[in-house]
């Protein structure tokens, strides 16, 4: 029969195992804590649409929206014009009818007349045009307009207006030359006269198919929507323009 532990032997048992318990737990709690993760953040790029877009490069001109126009707004009759600065005949309608047409209709309030760019002549006429629009975006357009128009015909022969002499016009009419330089080949000037292209074929979609004109030339007139292709003289114009308000009881 095995000999039964003295209480002595169970207390010293009991002593060591409790040591060791504390020896334990001190280790155990003495250890470094494992960090937490660390949690990223990441900004989202946004989407294609919210992204900055690069600024263009401003002018010192703000542009003037709409097209050069002389009159009122609200006269009875509207003559929107399609011309360009290398058509002889458009030259001619300026020196010879317009006169008498601002004279007799529009300053008196009874005519709106309203420019428009029509391209005949290729890239020499449309520089031209994008050099008129950039007047437009100063407010010299009618200026610039009577004076590009001398420069090419006053003098004989058409003579072919290079970017260098259509800039020192707008200078020698005081315009910011170095703003209308920034313009003169830019995508807005270009934008404007395709604009008055798309202009002419909505005009032309509103007249009846009897009324409207075989062939497209310059200069190009629409009195109140009725088409007038060609420099007719003044008596022309102001037949059209009577029988117009007359209408309207003017």
């Amino acid at each position: 029969m095995a000999a039964k532990k003295s209480p002595i032997v169970w207390v010293v048992i009991l002593a060591i195992v409790g040591a060791g318990v504390l020896i334990a737990i001190s280790w155990l709690s003495s250890r470094p804590a494992k960090p937490p993760a660390q949690e990223t953040t990441t900004t989202p790029a946004p989407p294609p649409a919210q992204r900055e877009q690069p600024q263009q490069p401003a002018t010192a001109v703000e542009k003037i929206p709409g097209q050069p126009t002389k009159g009122v707004a609200n006269a009875p009759v509207t003559i929107e014009e399609f011309a360009e600065f290398y058509c002889p005949y458009c030259a001619r309608h300026l020196w010879q009818t317009f006169p008498k047409i601002d004279e007799e209709y529009i300053r008196p309030g009874l005519v709106n007349y309203v420019f428009y760019n029509l391209i005949v002549h290729g890239e020499v006429a449309q520089l031209a045009a994008q050099a008129g629009e950039c007047a437009h975006a100063q407010g010299h357009f009618w200026e610039y307009h009577d004076r590009l128009f001398h420069e090419i015909f006053g003098e004989g022969p058409a003579r072919r207006m290079e970017a260098g002499d259509l800039i020192a016009l707008a200078k020698d009419l005081g315009l910011d030359a170095e703003a209308f330089a920034q313009c003169l080949e830019s995508d807005w000037a270009k934008a404007q006269i395709e604009k008055d292209r798309q202009a002419l074929q909505e005009l032309l979609a509103q007249v009846p198919q009897a009324e409207r004109p075989d062939r497209i030339g310059t200069p190009l007139f629409f009195i109140n929507g009725r088409p007038l292709v060609g420099a007719y003289p003044y008596e022309r114009f102001k037949a059209m323009i009577d029988a117009e308000l007359a209408k309207q009881g003017e």
